[in-house]
């Protein structure tokens, strides 16, 4: 007998365990269907040393805010991974793992998971796979010698699993840059391809730069404000949680013995090709940084608030007199550079093919209203940009939760069991 449940839930990052956490506290019955475990990108795609770069007050969780000694530190990848999995348990979340979910197809009326532990049909079906799923790696790296070892950054753990000599980091991201800090850390001989990233300098001002940036409501801007809507893809700008937070500078790093390079464009059995935009990309690096730090001058002087002035700390990471020239690379030699590792540091793409219902737009990305996806009884959670900025990250994922609950408990119920204001009262349906 083909199993069935009224509400199933796939992925138990934390927007799927989100949209749980509400519906058992509004005591309806789901299942949430994982591919690994709870926390799995957190767990298995994230190296060693790895650390939050939202700080710890930002783990605003439902049932579980962070009461630490440390809120404005940063939590490691081990001690985030136990939080997520205690929070977990203590709503006894419905899990399934180890589950991989490979179709949707709608019966009208509800679904049809496909899975390779069985067939499930659902009445409400909400997908929290996140936007970065698979890895994305360029096809230049069918171009690269064999004996070169190649890894993306999200199968990268220490430096110690990697070939001796050289490592090549292609994309100066966040991640990018996070994973050279822990090469350059290590000794290794370091080179960085730099791409157009920008530069979040960790504190500015006596407050750190995700303070300012829900002080400024920049957290809260909406999709609608992007003059671009392939913006909501671009990279993060390269900032780190590592031992309390540091501002991670490209001019740093050189200064460290990382040779800068410019993108990567194409590469033989001998050689590495490069592009010629490495003094524009460091220079929009430097200026992303400086206009950020503009705009809180601007918005201190617009509502008085009291804040020390700059000091030279505040401009960690800036160029300064005596930085050797970096100059534009041609090429460059395997063997002679000593390079036998590349870690792709490419980012990340999405595919929500695998659900047979017209819910996305000419980018394949989800078109929701908060959520609903605008077929009866599915819904999203967890997507960078799904209502606002702050939708796929820590701090704004529980917002988008209440939101997708209230809509499944107003369509199971006929009414809404939580307000966004408080939580545990029973408020007006928001979303339906």
């Amino acid at each position: 007998m083909q199993e069935h449940q009224k509400i199933v839930i796939i992925g138990a990052g934390q927007g799927g365990l989100g949209v749980s956490y509400y519906l058992s506290k509004a005591g309806l019955s789901h299942l949430i269907l994982d591919r690994g475990d709870i926390a799995n990108s957190w767990k298995e795609n994230r190296w060693d040393s790895f650390c939050l770069v939202t700080p710890n007050w930002t783990l605003n969780f439902p049932g579980k805010p962070y009461a630490g000694t440390d809120p404005d530190g940063f939590m490691k990848r081990d001690d985030f991974v136990r939080y997520m999995s205690d929070w977990a348990a203590s709503f006894n979340a419905p899990v399934r793992k180890y589950t991989n979910v490979h179709e949707v197809s709608l019966t009208n009326p509800g679904f049809l998971i496909k899975t390779d532990r069985g067939d499930i049909t659902a009445e409400i079906l909400v997908v929290a796979t996140a936007t970065h799923q698979r890895p994305k790696i360029p096809d230049i790296a069918i171009k690269i010698p064999k004996n070169i070892n190649q890894l993306h950054a999200d199968q990268y753990k220490n430096t110690s699993e990697l070939n001796d000599g050289g490592v090549l980091v292609v994309g100066s991201g966040q991640t990018g840059c996070q994973v050279v800090e822990d090469l350059v850390r290590d000794g290794r001989d370091t080179y960085l391809c730099v791409g157009r990233t920008g530069r979040l300098p960790r504190r500015y001002r006596g407050r750190d730069a995700i303070s300012w940036q829900k002080e400024m409501n920049l957290l809260d801007r909406t999709p609608d404000m992007l003059g671009d809507l392939s913006l909501r893809f671009r990279p993060d700008p390269h900032c780190s949680g590592r031992d309390g937070g540091q501002t991670l500078s490209l001019h740093n790093f050189n200064r460290a013995g990382v040779k800068l390079l410019g993108r990567l464009e194409d590469a033989t059995q001998t050689d590495l090709i490069f592009g010629n935009s490495i003094k524009s990309d460091i220079k929009y690096s430097d200026d992303f940084a400086s206009d950020f730090r503009k705009n809180i001058d601007a918005y201190i002087i617009k509502t008085n608030i009291d804040a020390p002035l700059s000091c030279a700390n505040d401009f960690e990471g800036e160029q300064q007199v005596g930085d050797p020239s970096i100059k534009a690379i041609e090429k460059l030699d395997f063997k002679l550079a000593g390079i036998n590792t590349i870690i792709w540091a490419t980012g990340f793409q999405y595919d929500f093919s695998w659900i047979e219902a017209k819910v996305t737009d000419q980018m394949g990305y989800p078109v929701t209203d908060k959520g609903y996806a605008g077929i009866e009884g599915l819904y999203f959670n967890g997507l960078n940009w799904m209502t606002k900025r702050k939708s796929g990250i820590l701090y704004g994922f529980d917002e988008d939760s209440v939101e997708v609950s209230n809509q499944i408990i107003s369509l199971v119920n006929g009414s809404s069991q939580y307000d966004l204001n408080s939580r545990d009262k029973v408020g007006e349906n928001r979303c339906m």
